[in-house]
């Protein structure tokens, strides 16, 4: 059995590429920034997405402009069927656990 670090880094990468299929030209992050709108642009490096989603004219300030809106809702169809996919035959139960799981390593790390 491989360890947890090769099954998040191969579980990143396949997202990444999963998203950059369903997204086309739209990036994660800028998804990522655009969903969060208005509010929190999250964890995440978001200073060139949200630049880059304000040239799309999707944010003015930070705020979705109309055109953002409907970016925002066609796309989260698309990243709805990413995530469908990555959770298909996972009970959410067991998908609940595993993100609680990574969680907590993500905080013991976060001590030291």
């Amino acid at each position: 059995m491989r360890p947890i670090g090769y099954w998040v880094k191969e579980l990143d990468g396949r997202l990444e590429r999963g998203f950059e299929r369903e997204l086309g030209d739209v990036t994660r992050r800028e998804w990522q920034v655009l969903n969060a709108l208005p509010g929190d642009t999250g964890p995440f490096d978001g200073a060139e997405a949200l630049r880059s989603v304000r040239q799309r004219g999707w944010v003015e300030g930070d705020r979705l402009t109309p055109d953002g809106e409907r970016a925002r809702a066609e796309l989260g169809a698309r990243v709805a069927r990413v995530r469908q996919a990555v959770t298909d035959g996972i009970s959410e139960e067991d998908y609940l656990t595993t993100v609680r799981t990574l969680e907590r390593m993500v905080r013991n790390l976060a001590q030291e």
